[in-house]
């Protein structure tokens, strides 16, 4: 069974592989579609929405609709009626009794805004928009550089063994106990969060990561490759130190290198949204900071922006969800692309008669 498993892997390449897995291949289009956010945004700022900034502006844009409603101490229609406190946000000689005008805001979805909009009158589908970008910054960066991290201390740990394994192993150890997602929350909200932005939080995060979890991982997995035969053979042949590691060891390390870029994305993601939700982060155009807002400022209008809310937790999940799909398809790859290898080592007249059979 296994070897018709092989010969089936030898007549697939990488691609159809990973997208006969129907998970994986939902992912790659959610993650496309994420991706077509980042192009869509600017594009419609300086063609539908050209000359409407004061209405679209992910930042500054507000375009609640004005209506008269009076102030109440405790508001039991929001229709017609608002909070003492909330109208004095607009005008701070307002009384109980006095009807005042003021904008609807969060406002429900419409034609207009097809997300309604916030707390402060912006647009939530142009902030869903503007958010697409620095997610993408904290999750590419994080995933490419916990790769990096991971597959250097892996393959040198396997490689040099000795005093060199020990150290990098007590590292990623004492890494083990403060994960990179409590530790980079606790960064943004220390000294340290004046620097993070979502370049440097990714870069961050993706070291702490790499060196960590991904490196125990990925360290197993190279100690047994380079008990392998061929290993031995190379070294009978010549071939020591970072050349071993680099001809023979890495092409090994890429498909489960590939994997852990894909767990960091979800992570990082999931720690920059969670930091900017607790206002630790100065970026503001992003989906952790539009769930702030929601749930922080909906008391000074005197209703919940659900929609606010939604659209920021739903784009994180699905996010999120995207790449762990992606890394189902990849972990295929990774399998039956092994399986691919042992085939082809085979003489060839093996293979056409397994191929026959």
């Amino acid at each position: 069974m296994s070897s018709r498993r092989g010969v089936d892997a030898l007549q697939d390449g990488p691609a159809r592989i990973f997208f006969s897995n129907r998970l994986a291949a939902i992912g790659f289009a959610i993650i496309v579609m994420f991706a077509s956010m980042v192009v869509v945004h600017p594009l419609l700022l300086n063609t539908l929405w050209s000359g409407q900034e004061s209405v679209y502006d992910p930042l500054i844009g507000n375009d609640a609709p004005i209506v008269a409603a009076t102030v109440v101490e405790r508001v039991t229609d929001p229709g017609t009626e608002i909070s003492l406190v909330a109208a004095r946000t607009a005008d701070i000689t307002a009384n109980v009794g006095d009807v005042v005008e003021v904008r609807i805001q969060p406002a429900p979805p419409s034609g207009i805004h097809w997300l309604g909009t916030d707390v402060f009158g912006r647009d939530v589908f142009s902030m869903l928009l503007a958010g697409a970008w620095p997610t993408f910054v904290v999750g590419l960066t994080a995933a490419i550089v916990s790769a990096a991290v991971a597959v250097v201390v892996s393959i040198a740990s396997a490689t040099f063994k000795g005093s060199t394994d020990r150290v990098l192993s007590r590292v990623s150890d004492v890494l083990l106990l403060l994960p990179a997602p409590l530790a980079m929350i606790i960064l943004a909200g220390g000294a340290g969060g004046d620097f993070l932005t979502p370049l440097t939080f990714g870069i961050t995060y993706g070291a702490l990561a790499g060196a960590s979890t991904a490196a125990i991982v990925l360290r197993s997995h190279a100690l047994a490759i380079v008990e392998r035969p061929f290993i031995d053979a190379a070294r009978v042949s010549g071939a020591h130190g970072w050349y071993l590691a680099r001809k023979h060891l890495l092409p090994h390390m890429v498909p489960l290198a590939a994997v852990t870029m894909v767990s960091a994305v979800v992570g990082a993601v999931v720690a920059h949204g969670f930091a900017s939700w607790l206002a630790y982060s100065d970026d503001l155009t992003n989906w952790g900071a539009m769930m702030f807002v929601a749930i922080g400022f909906s008391a000074l209008q005197g209703t919940f922006a659900w929609n606010v809310l939604i659209a920021g937790a739903g784009a994180i999940s699905l996010f999120c969800a995207g790449f762990y799909l992606v890394s189902l398809g990849l972990k295929d790859v990774a399998y039956r692309g092994g399986e691919t290898q042992q085939a082809t080592r085979r003489p060839g007249w093996a293979r056409r008669l397994e191929m026959s059979s």
